[in-house]
């Protein structure tokens, strides 16, 4: 029986990287390539969710991982996204956000998530595409986006989102159980899983529109700083600023 949990933890958590290409829009590929030229990019705040999943299906928000896990997300992306002749990355720090500020940026984060997910739906889904969308990249946040230059200037917004769910042992077990019946029984009956995601995008600051997106599924531990770099460079392993 301990073997048989050992290779269920295996499956679930060390499924690694289910690779995606990026998306751009037709703005993208002369964005950065302005002769003399810098562009700012802002790293909006983090905006992963974890949650903890127990046997009885209940999902419970883990507050205190999403903050631990941000701090890695941040310095990653900086370590990331060298300054360049091209960009200037900026970062917000909490000291700088007043709450008129923080209402605008969990706005836009909310906002952000909410068309991530309809990228992912309608741009890379198999079953849910709309080859237009693939082909005509068009994606907004909206004019009112400019907004943020009320309080900080940039060119471009980098947004980071994602969700990320652990089982707890006694799910583990519990789904561990049903694969040892079904060797048994020929019926093997698990809890259902839950899609773990990054998504992260470019957004113009003055349009709104979406310059650059890409995502990933089964990530790794993301409360861990090499799942996080790990991640980071998958992510960005693509973006052009530099050329």
């Amino acid at each position: 029986m301990r073997k048989i949990i050992a290779l269920f933890i295996t499956i679930i958590f060390l499924g690694g990287c289910a690779s995606a290409p990026m998306r751009t829009n037709s703005q993208f590929a002369s964005y950065f390539h302005e002769p003399g030229v810098e562009k700012t990019i802002t790293v909006m705040p983090i905006d992963i969710k974890f949650y903890k999943l127990t046997a009885g299906g209940v999902s419970e928000q883990m507050d205190e991982w999403d903050i631990q896990s941000d701090a890695l997300f941040r310095q990653a992306i900086i370590d990331r996204l060298d300054p360049s002749a091209r960009i200037k990355v900026t970062v917000l720090e909490d000291k700088d956000i007043g709450s008129e500020f923080k209402k605008f940026l969990d706005e836009e984060n909310g906002l952000y998530r909410a068309v991530s997910t309809s990228i992912i739906n309608h741009t890379f889904t198999p079953y849910n595409a709309f080859p237009q969308k693939v082909k005509e990249f068009d994606y907004t946040l909206g004019p009112d986006l400019n907004n943020f230059t009320k309080f900080k200037d940039a060119d471009a917004l980098l947004f980071l989102s994602g969700s990320r769910t652990y089982w707890t042992g006694g799910r583990v077990a519990l789904a561990a159980w049903g694969i040892a019946l079904g060797a048994v029984t020929g019926v093997a009956v698990t809890p259902g899983s839950v899609l773990d995601w990054v998504s992260t995008a470019l957004v113009d600051v003055k349009t709104g529109n979406v310059l650059w997106f890409k995502y990933v599924s089964k990530v790794g531990d993301l409360r861990n700083k090499g799942a996080v770099r790990s991640t980071v460079n998958y992510l960005f392993s693509d973006l052009d600023t530099k050329k």
